[in-house]
């Protein structure tokens, strides 16, 4: 069952303010990678990963503030339009663009605001965010050194696997014993 991280960890987590969108705070972040969607405040949505935590800071929204009314607002609603993002975080504590607003609460998506700066932002997200969804084993075993060579030796719960290192261990000679 692959991991999820809820976009209220992230709150919680990094203390960030929730600008709008509560409803929105249950959904499910599924991959570590971020995006810094530049190109698409220019209007190129192409390969959008949508996917991703979508994170704005003081380049994009420079940017962004230079584009014609209109076009302002369909950025926004393309940035907004799919389910599958989890959220868009605005860093530095700048403004939040009027458009972002209505587009975000126009479809329950989260929007988030926090002092941090954009690149210290996306170094700590992308740290817990990895660290949250890393894939993960867990397997019943005890580790064994046996003439100086590291051994794991796995089998189901209460199989007897401490009892055999402890004879492997206490000097047994002759051939290793093998496992039922």
């Amino acid at each position: 069952m692959p991991k999820k991280v809820k976009v209220s960890d992230l709150v919680r987590e990094f203390h960030l303010e929730v600008i709008c969108g509560e409803e929105g705070l249950k959904r499910n972040i599924t991959v570590a990678d971020l995006y810094r969607p530049g190109l698409e405040m220019a209007g190129y949505f192409e390969f959008h990963p949508m996917e991703r935590v979508q994170i704005l800071g003081k380049t994009e929204l420079t940017f962004f503030e230079g584009s014609p009314s209109e076009e302002r607002t369909e950025r926004m609603n393309r940035l907004c339009a799919s389910e599958e993002t989890p959220c868009v975080i605005i860093s530095r504590g700048l403004d939040v663009p009027i458009e972002l607003l209505a587009a975000a609460n126009d479809r329950k998506m989260p929007v988030l605001r926090t002092p941090i700066a954009t690149t210290i932002l996306a170094s700590r997200l992308t740290g817990f965010l990895e660290n949250r969804l890393a894939p993960s084993t867990t397997i019943h075993g005890v580790l064994v050194d046996v003439y100086g060579i590291g051994m794991l030796i796995s089998g189901s719960a209460a199989s007897g696997k401490a009892k055999r290192r402890w004879s492997w261990s206490s000097g047994a000679t002759g051939s290793l014993p093998t496992m039922p």
